[in-house]
């Protein structure tokens, strides 16, 4: 489907929906307006969708729970400006506005928060694939750099909310059966005390995989809890993660259109594999001072191990990681201010082994590495008047690095210039049903160090953070009944040395600076319900997203790109779906939409549009005190041949052909029971 007929589409489906209201407005709200306030992560508070200055979008927990158990890679693509690749259950990448989509196997230029808990590593690395969803009650997604809060990352921020409401002590369990050998089974425990709330929770993923090499098994258990101090609510969060998963890797051409299914020839031949363990664990405060101040302190600590076979060496990596998080609070009628910081330090060990006949279990290289950053951050809102809100931010941050090559016998430190990022949004009310912001922000990225080590073991000092300017302006509708929402927003990002991969050989890889990059965009996405009568009705969702991301200037070995199309990004994204309820059951239809995009620089290679087509049914039922879910779905109806996760400038060797494409899964099914007491 063409962009031309996906614009139609969506106007067709804006004009079905959009139905101004004209119920009378209620006048007392205009002389003392109340600020409705979303719990992103306790204690944690941002201004409502309809208010922030800003572009926000959220995934609510029945959206959540609109696919299969595990896999939340749907309904991140129902968003506009979002993109979520995943080659297999434990190799993904997530994009927003084409910011990240640079990086080879996971996502990296955007923060993500579980709670109050980064989970961004110091590498700017961020892995939400492994959280249960029964440890996420919603998420919500900053794009751009718009809050000094979380840091300043031009591609913006993923904040997943851990804690659930509890009226009562409960249990529930549920259990998913799929293709492919594919099973999941989730536990989850509510004890309601008069003080305090403990949660215990435990899932567990397992599956055959399509795909050759392709096994997974995956175990997380989460013990979290908040419990009222006399004026301060304590809370707490313990994770731990056990992942056993072999890596197919990505395909050639010749392969992905005639043998999908096989893993790549060098990958399947040494078994390659992932293993890995993480803890999680936090505990916070937070305090009322007084009836104006508030403040939030929160300690975590990470601690994770991973082995990883490759055919090229096996990686053994430990990471230590201590941080600190505080934020002080202060409200006084039109005024909110918060100041802070965050502050984190790494400490990670990898070791490199042969796996080759010539050096097998020989250790290649040792490097201890020690990364830190503080971010010192404040946001102010200003109430200017009962219709215009003003927000400023800023963020100061320092990063530094160090390094010491057992094996070589080199040590390289070095501290980046330390970085202040600005932003100022506004937010105007039109009318009782509407809003326009705006919002313009500074946001920057330090190199990982696998970008900034050169292939000797030496410290790159040359290489720049990638920093540039975020501007986006946009329109919310919200009908006053709440059964009409729209936004349309237009956004433009100016990139200074973007950041991309240069490979020498298979393992051996770093970054260089790509001069500049510009993206622009425009967003849509638009719901409405149609209530039928007291027992029926109809939620109908769109949204459509177009990009044009271009290199301004980037010169590659003599090569000039400028005014190239940046790869890996699609020229569209877009969905419609429908949600019927009738009683206890409930259908839910999804099609998603990929425009064309580039695999290569030079724009040699493109991979064309495809649309996947996805449903789910379920049916609740009750029995005392003991409430049923059954639910049966099935991905990719259409049965379409496409890659779910593409590498760009995919490194050729040899006279092998280069491989671009991670199959997707074919049409594949899954059905379940959750049963609640």
């Amino acid at each position: 489907m063409r962009i031309s007929a996906l614009t139609n589409c969506l106007c067709f489906l804006l004009s079905c929906f959009w139905q101004p209201t004209t119920a009378q407005i209620d006048t007392t709200n205009l002389k003392q307006r109340q600020l409705n306030e979303v719990t992103v992560s306790a204690p944690v508070t941002i201004l409502s969708v309809k208010q922030w200055p800003g572009s926000l979008v959220s995934i609510d927990s029945l959206t959540i729970q609109s696919g299969n158990s595990y896999l939340l890679s749907q309904q991140l693509n129902n968003l506009p400006g979002v993109l979520m690749q995943q080659g297999t259950l434990s190799t993904s990448r997530i994009t927003i506005r084409g910011i990240g989509s640079r990086t080879p196997y996971n996502s990296n230029r955007i923060k993500a928060y579980w709670g109050d808990i980064p989970l961004t590593d110091g590498d700017g690395v961020s892995s939400i694939e492994d959280i249960g969803f029964n440890d996420i009650n919603n998420i919500q997604i900053l794009k751009g750099p718009s809050s000094a809060l979380y840091g300043a990352g031009l591609g913006g921020v993923v904040l997943i909310n851990p804690w659930y409401p509890a009226s009562k002590t409960s249990i529930a369990a549920g259990f998913e059966a799929g293709s492919y050998g594919t099973y999941s089974s989730q536990l989850s425990a509510v004890l309601k005390q008069e003080k305090g709330t403990t949660w215990l929770t435990a899932n567990q993923l397992i599956s055959d995989g399509y795909r050759n090499n392709s096994e997974y098994k995956r175990y997380n258990i989460t013990l979290k809890g908040k419990y009222k101090l006399g004026t301060h609510l304590l809370h707490y969060l313990y994770n731990h993660r056990h992942l056993n998963a072999h890596i197919p890797s990505s395909l050639d051409s010749v392969d992905f259109y005639n043998q999908p299914e096989k893993a790549a020839d060098s990958w399947a031949a040494i078994e390659g594999y992932e293993k890995s363990n993480r803890q999680i664990i936090s505990i916070g405060l937070s305090s009322g001072l007084n009836n104006l101040l508030s403040n939030s302190l929160h300690l975590f600590g990470i601690i994770s191990t991973l082995d990883e076979l490759r055919p090229f060496n096996q990686l053994d990596e430990s990471k230590l990681t201590i941080g600190i998080r505080n934020k002080l609070s202060y409200r006084k009628q039109s005024i909110r201010l918060a100041l802070g910081f965050e502050a984190i330090n790494e400490m990670n060990t990898v070791k490199l082994y042969g796996v080759r006949p010539n050096n097998l279990g020989q250790l290649l290289n040792k490097n201890d590495i020690e990364r830190s950053y503080i971010n010192i951050f404040g946001l102010l809102d200003i109430d200017i008047s009962d219709k215009l809100i003003m927000q400023a931010g800023l963020n100061y941050n320092i990063t530094s690095y160090k390094n010491k090559d057992k094996v070589n016998g080199i040590k390289s430190d070095h501290q980046y210039p330390a970085t202040l990022s600005p932003r100022l949004g506004i937010n105007y009310q039109l009318t009782n049903s509407s809003n326009l912001f705006a919002a313009a922000g500074h946001g920057f990225s330090t190199p990982s160090v696998e970008e900034a080590q050169m292939p000797d073991g030496s410290f790159n000092a040359s290489i720049k953070p990638e920093e540039g300017y975020h501007v986006d302006i946009g329109y919310h509708y919200q009908s006053v009944n709440n059964k009409t929402n729209a936004d349309f927003t237009l956004y433009w990002i100016k990139l200074n040395n973007l950041l991309v991969t240069k490979r020498e050989s298979e393992e051996l890889f770093y970054g260089i600076n790509a001069g500049e990059t510009s993206h622009k965009g425009v967003e849509l996405s638009v719901q409405h319900q149609l209530d039928f009568n007291n027992l029926s009705h109809i939620k109908l969702s769109g949204t459509f997203s177009h990009s044009i991301n271009k290199f301004e200037r980037f010169t590659d070995e003599g090569i000039d790109y400028s005014h190239k199309h940046l790869p890996g990004i699609p020229e569209y994204t877009a969905h419609l779906s429908a949600t019927y309820i009738l009683r206890k059951t409930q259908l839910y239809i999804n099609n998603q939409f990929f425009g064309q995009q580039y695999l290569t620089d030079s724009n040699s290679k493109r991979y064309d549009d495809f649309s996947v087509l996805n449903c789910k049914l379920s049916h609740n039922t009750t029995i005392g005190k003991i409430a049923t879910t059954f639910y049966l779905g099935i991905n990719n109806i259409n049965d379409k041949q496409y890659a779910s996760m593409l590498l760009i400038n995919a490194p050729s060797f040899g006279n092998n052909l280069p491989r671009y494409y991670y199959p997707a899964l074919p049409r594949n099914w899954y059905g379940g029971i959750i049963i609640r007491i």
